[in-house]
């Protein structure tokens, strides 16, 4: 079931998933099952906001400050809904929420893509050693996800 799936897979975010629909698996992402990334406390929703972990798959039943965010990983480019922390002090800092779950903003002002540490690794690795371009390196990425 899906709620069963969301949180079998709540610490591997980037994870591709595959769905028994009757004849055969069919592919699908943790947002299709209603995952939503919350920042700021372990995973959980933030206590000065009270949401549930889970949507119906409803883009308008999403907690509210809720974004889709790409995230680009070694194993692919991932679009997760991302809440984030709502305590004081912590609205005006996305960049900051995002750099303590580990990955890496695009921007420092609402930002939209982030990138995994891992990744970065990755293509340092490749840049250096292989002479790799980061054009290169991102088709490969996309060509993971989308194989």
């Amino acid at each position: 079931c899906c709620p069963c799936m969301i949180k079998s897979h709540h610490s591997l975010p980037f994870h591709k998933i595959q769905l028994w629909i009757g004849k055969c698996f069919k592919d699908v992402t943790l947002t299709d099952l209603g995952f939503v990334w919350y920042l700021g406390h372990g995973g959980k929703a933030c206590p000065q906001y009270g949401a549930s972990l889970l949507y119906d798959g409803d883009m308008e039943a999403l907690p509210h400050d809720t974004s889709p965010v790409t995230i680009v990983h070694s194993s692919g480019v991932f679009i997760h809904n991302v809440t984030w922390c709502h305590c004081q002090g912590s609205v005006l800092i996305q960049h900051l929420q995002l750099l303590r779950a580990g990955l890496f903003p695009a921007s420092s002002t609402q930002p939209k893509t982030a990138f995994t540490f891992e990744v970065l690794d990755h293509f340092l690795i490749d840049s250096l050693k292989c002479k790799t371009s980061a054009r290169s390196f991102f088709k490969k990425l996309t060509r993971l996800t989308n194989n």
